[in-house]
């Protein structure tokens, strides 16, 4: 894991724009897909589909005809903003890339989530 990357966003409050996505919150989902794309590179896969929601941010990774859906949630509002959390990531696996539904859900966090990637790709 990049450090860069979680001492940057870890526990950071960025705007909330309440009824549609804020910049800075579109910044944070920017920067999550890049750095779950690192990690998917290291273990020889691939993001092949990703999705920026109101306040979640999901992607799907393929290795060999094998996948695994991943998705973050961010919806922690406070007063003054959405706080972000990298403590629970939400990781299954799918049958492809449009598989919402996969496996069973577990749960690790960023530090944990190169190593479930590959072990939910082998």
């Amino acid at each position: 894991m990049t450090q860069t990357f979680y001492t940057q966003w870890q526990s950071s409050v960025l705007a909330d724009a309440e009824t549609y996505v804020s910049k800075e919150y579109s910044n944070f989902q920017t920067a999550l897909l890049r750095e779950i794309s690192k990690y998917a590179e290291a273990v020889d896969a691939a993001v092949v589909s990703e999705n920026k929601g109101h306040y979640y941010t999901s992607c799907f990774i393929e290795r060999n005809g094998k996948f695994v859906y991943i998705n973050h949630s961010a919806d922690v509002r406070m007063d003054d903003g959405i706080k972000i959390e990298l403590g629970s990531f939400m990781i299954r696996t799918a049958r492809h890339a449009k598989d919402y539904t996969g496996g069973n859900n577990q749960y690790c966090d960023m530090l944990q989530l190169q190593s479930m990637i590959d072990k939910l790709l082998s």
